[in-house]
C-alpha cells in the first residue's frame, strides 16, 4: 500500500521535514495519513474501492465474474476478445453469451477517493474530522462543500444534498432540469424566460407570456394551451390572412374584429371617409370628439377649430409659437427657432443637421470606388470586375479596388480585370483557350450556360426570368447578390434571394451565413435560428448580424458581440463595426420586432438591406432609430406640430407596410418635380401622371393634400422580392 502513496507536501511542510532531517524533532504520522503544514492530514491518494472492486495500481478496478461452467478469462488476458464477442453480438449469435457471460460494468476511480464509481459502487468514504465532506462533483474529501445547483432545479447538489425536487408532472433529468416526460426538445429551452417553445411534445410556461417570440411554428401560427402550432387567423376571417394582426391598420368588414384595431393610431381600411369599425367588426359612422380640444382634428377626418393671430395648434391647444419657449426648439438642439433666434450652436467639428448637432464626416466622392469594390458608386460608375470592358470604371477603379491585370505570356484574351490583353489580326482572328491568337476557331463553352462562345456564337441562351452574368451563368431574376457570384464554382453564396449552385457542395466554404462552414438551406438561406431582438439569445449574448430568413426578411442571430466593437448610438460606416452587427443611418443600432425592444426615445423601424453590387434594397431589417420629430403615431397630418413636423410614413419592421409617425420635416417643394432633384424630409419622390414628383404622406385623406393634389395610393415599396402582388401601398398626395 504504501509502494503506490504520493505525498503531497507544501513548501512550509517540506521545509519542516528538511529542518528535521538536521537535527530537528519529527513528527511521525499515521496510517492513511500524511504531515501537512506541521500537520497530520488524511491522504487522498488512499483509496477505499467499492463492492466489486479491487486496488490496482493506485486506481480502482472490477473484479472479474466468472459465472459456473463459464470460460476463466484472466484480468490480463488479450483484449481482443472483447470486440469479437461484441460482433458476435452484432451477428445476431448468442455464442458471445455462452463464451464470456455478460460484460461487467468497468468502475472508474482514477483520481476519486469518493463517491459514485460508475458502477453503483463507491470510491471511498469521508470518515475524517478534517475533510469530513465528499465533492461528488470532483470525487475528493473537503473539509467545506459547495453545493453546486448554479443552472439546475432539481437532483444532487454534489454536497450530498438536492438542489430542488420537480412538481408532480415534471422529471427530473440527469442534467438537473425538472421538464415534462412527453418533452421533446432541448430541455435547457423548457420555462427559461427566452421565448414560446412550441412543438415540443408539452406546453413551455414561457408561452404564457403573449410577448415573447413563438419558436418552432410557421408564419401566421400560434402556440395553444397543449403545446402546439395553431393557426393565429380565426376561421371566420374573410379577407387575406396576411392582414389579420399585422399593425398594418384596422381591416373592418372581414368577419371578425381585426386586433390592429385596438390601435387608434392605425389607419381603417375597408371604410368610407368619416366611419369607424365597431364591435360586430362593420364600419359605422364616426363619432367627432373635440373634448378638451381647441383645434385640430376631431378623430373623424373634421376640425375642432383652427387658430387665429398667428398661434399653432399644439395637443389640442391654440399657442403662440414662439412664447415662452420657441415651439421647434422642443425638438431642436440648434439651429433656427422659428422665432429670429436659435436653438444652440454645435461645437468644432460638428455640424447642425436638421435641429441636430452631428459630427461632420467627408464622404468619399460620389464617383469614388472607395467603399464599393464589388459593385457600384452612387454616381453610377463601376466599381466591379469587367467595368474595363464595358467602360464605364469609376476614375479610382485601379488605385481603390487594386485589379492588377496580367498579360504575360497572352496575346488574346482577358487580362483578369475585365480588359484585354490584345487583338487578334487577320491571319489568326481568334483567341484560343492558351490565350494566344489562331487561324482555327475553337468553341470556349466548357463550364458555360450562355453567353459568347469565342467564334461568334452563343453557348448558350437564358430564360425569360434570368439573365446572362460575366461568368456565363444564367442568374436568376430573384437572386439579390453581385451576379459574378452565381455558380462561380468558388464558394457558396447563402442568403442572395436564390440558391446558388455551389452550394451543393458539401465542402464548399459558405458566405453570406454566421459560420463559414456549409450551413446554407436548399432555398438558400442560412441555416441558423433567427432572433428579432437581444431578450430572444441567452446572458451575454446579442442578436447580432444582418442575414436573409427569406420573403425580403433579414433578422440576425444571437452570438457573443465582440469586445472591441462599437455600442449602440455610435458612429459607423458598415455593420461590422457594431456590437450588434447591425449600422443604420450612420450609427450603431439594436435589432427589434417592437417600440418595447428600444429605448423610449427609439422607435423600432424597418432598415433597407443592400446587398454587394445591388441598387435598390434586397429586404428590410427591423431596428431602433432615433427620430428628429417626437415620433408620436399619427394617421393625419393635423395629428403633428404644424410648421415643425410632418406626419411621415415609416416601413414596419415585421409587414414592410407603411407606419405613420411624427418627424421633423416641412411642406415646402411638394408637388414638384424629383427627377432631377431631392425631396424634403418627410416627403416621398412619388410616380404620377405628370411625372415623379415629391409628394406628402396623405394618411388622413384628401384633407392632408393642397386643393390641387388628391390622395392617392403607390407603391411604398417591393416587400424585398420580384412579385409586385405584395408590394405594401403607401398613401401621397399627386397632382390631380
Amino acid at each position: 500500500m504504501k509502494a503506490n502513496m504520493v505525498c503531497r507536501l507544501s513548501i512550509a511542510a517540506a521545509w519542516a521535514l528538511l529542518v528535521a532531517g538536521c537535527g530537528g524533532q519529527t513528527t511521525t504520522c499515521g496510517a492513511g495519513t500524511v504531515l501537512q503544514d506541521g500537520a497530520c492530514v488524511a491522504a487522498l491518494d488512499v483509496l477505499a474501492c467499492g463492492d466489486g472492486t479491487s486496488l490496482s495500481d493506485g486506481a480502482c478496478v472490477a473484479d472479474v465474474v466468472v459465472a459456473p461452467g463459464d470460460d476463466v478469462v484472466a484480468a490480463d488476458a488479450d483484449a481482443d476478445a472483447a470486440p469479437d464477442a461484441l460482433d458476435a453480438a452484432d451477428a445476431g449469435s448468442d455464442s458471445a453469451t455462452d463464451s464470456v457471460g455478460e460484460l461487467p460494468c468497468t468502475p472508474n476511480c482514477v483520481g476519486r477517493t469518493c463517491g459514485d464509481n460508475g458502477c453503483g459502487g463507491s470510491c471511498g468514504k469521508c470518515d475524517t474530522a478534517q475533510k469530513p465532506f465528499c465533492d461528488t462533483s470532483l470525487g475528493a474529501c473537503v473539509a467545506t462543500c459547495v453545493p453546486q445547483c448554479t443552472g439546475k432545479n432539481c437532483g444532487e447538489d454534489g454536497c450530498g444534498g438536492s438542489c430542488g425536487s420537480c412538481a408532480a408532472n415534471l422529471t427530473c433529468l440527469p442534467q438537473g432540469l425538472c421538464v415534462p416526460p412527453t418533452w421533446t426538445c432541448n430541455p435547457v429551452y423548457y420555462a427559461a424566460s427566452d421565448a414560446c417553445d412550441c412543438a415540443c411534445g408539452a406546453f413551455d410556461p414561457d408561452c404564457g407570456d403573449s410577448s415573447a417570440v413563438v419558436a418552432g411554428c410557421e408564419s401566421l401560427e400560434i402556440c395553444d394551451q397543449q403545446g402546439k402550432c395553431v393557426s393565429n387567423v380565426p376561421a371566420a376571417w374573410t379577407c387575406q390572412p396576411t392582414q389579420y394582426a399585422a399593425l398594418d391598420a384596422c381591416d373592418c368588414g372581414c368577419g371578425v374584429v381585426d386586433p390592429d384595431c385596438q390601435y387608434s393610431f392605425l389607419g381603417i381600411n375597408g371604410c368610407k371617409t368619416g366611419e369607424t369599425c365597431g364591435a360586430n367588426a362593420k364600419c359605422s359612422a364616426c363619432q367627432p370628439n373635440c373634448a378638451g380640444k381647441a383645434c385640430g382634428d376631431d378623430g373623424c377626418g373634421g376640425s375642432c377649430g383652427g387658430c387665429q393671430n398667428g398661434n399653432v395648434c399644439s395637443t389640442g391647444q391654440c399657442v403662440d409659437p414662439c412664447s415662452p419657449t420657441p415651439l421647434l426648439c422642443k425638438s431642436n438642439s440648434c439651429g433656427d427657432n422659428g422665432c429670429g433666434g436659435s436653438c444652440g450652436s454645435c461645437g468644432q467639428g460638428n455640424a447642425c443637421v436638421l435641429g441636430a448637432c452631428k459630427p461632420i464626416i467627408v464622404p468619399p466622392a460620389p464617383d469614388s470606388c472607395v467603399g464599393s469594390c464589388g459593385s457600384l458608386a452612387p454616381s453610377g460608375c463601376s466599381c466591379a470586375i469587367g467595368c474595363a470592358k464595358s467602360g464605364n470604371c469609376c476614375k479610382d477603379y485601379d488605385a481603390a479596388c487594386k485589379c492588377q491585370p496580367s498579360c504575360a505570356s497572352k496575346q488574346c484574351g482577358d487580362d483578369g480585370c475585365g480588359g484585354q490583353c490584345g487583338t487578334c489580326g487577320a491571319n489568326a482572328p481568334f483567341c484560343g483557350a492558351d490565350q494566344q491568337c489562331t487561324a482555327l476557331c475553337t468553341k470556349q463553352c466548357t463550364g458555360k450556360l450562355c453567353g459568347d462562345d469565342g467564334c461568334g456564337g452563343q453557348c448558350g441562351t437564358c430564360g425569360a426570368s434570368a439573365t446572362c452574368s460575366a461568368s456565363f451563368q444564367c442568374v436568376p431574376a430573384s437572386w439579390k447578390c453581385a451576379p459574378l457570384y452565381f455558380a462561380d464554382g468558388q464558394a457558396c453564396d447563402c442568403g442572395c434571394g436564390a440558391p446558388d449552385p455551389d452550394c451543393s457542395d458539401p465542402k464548399a466554404l459558405v458566405f453570406g451565413c454566421p459560420t463559414s462552414t456549409n450551413a446554407c438551406t436548399a432555398a438558400g438561406i442560412c441555416d441558423v435560428t433567427f432572433c428579432t431582438d437581444n431578450s430572444a439569445c441567452g446572458v451575454g449574448q446579442w442578436c447580432t448580424g444582418i442575414y436573409a430568413e427569406g420573403g425580403g426578411v433579414f433578422k440576425g442571430v444571437c452570438a457573443v458581440p465582440e469586445g472591441a466593437a462599437k455600442p449602440p448610438g455610435a458612429f459607423c460606416a458598415a455593420g461590422s463595426e457594431c456590437a450588434s452587427g447591425a449600422c443604420s443611418g450612420g450609427l450603431c443600432s439594436i435589432h427589434c420586432a417592437l417600440d418595447a425592444d428600444c429605448f423610449s426615445t427609439e422607435r423600432c423601424l424597418g432598415n433597407p438591406v443592400l446587398l454587394a453590387a445591388s441598387t435598390k434594397p434586397a429586404g428590410f431589417t427591423g431596428v431602433c432609430v432615433s427620430l428628429l420629430g417626437s415620433g408620436a403615431p399619427c394617421k393625419a397630418q393635423a395629428d403633428c406640430e404644424a410648421g415643425l413636423e410632418l406626419c411621415t410614413a415609416f416601413i414596419d419592421p415585421v409587414t414592410f407596410a407603411p407606419r405613420y409617425l411624427c418627424d421633423v420635416g416641412s411642406a415646402a417643394g411638394s408637388g414638384n418635380s424629383c427627377a432631377n432633384a431631392t425631396c424634403g424630409a418627410g416627403q416621398f419622390c412619388a410616380a404620377s401622371a405628370a411625372g415623379p414628383v415629391c409628394a406628402l404622406a396623405c394618411p388622413g385623406g384628401a384633407g392632408d393634400c393642397p386643393v390641387n393634389a388628391a390622395c392617392a395610393t403607390v407603391a411604398f415599396n417591393d416587400h424585398g422580392t420580384a412579385d409586385p402582388a405584395d408590394d405594401p401601398q403607401v398613401a401621397v398626395c399627386v397632382p390631380k
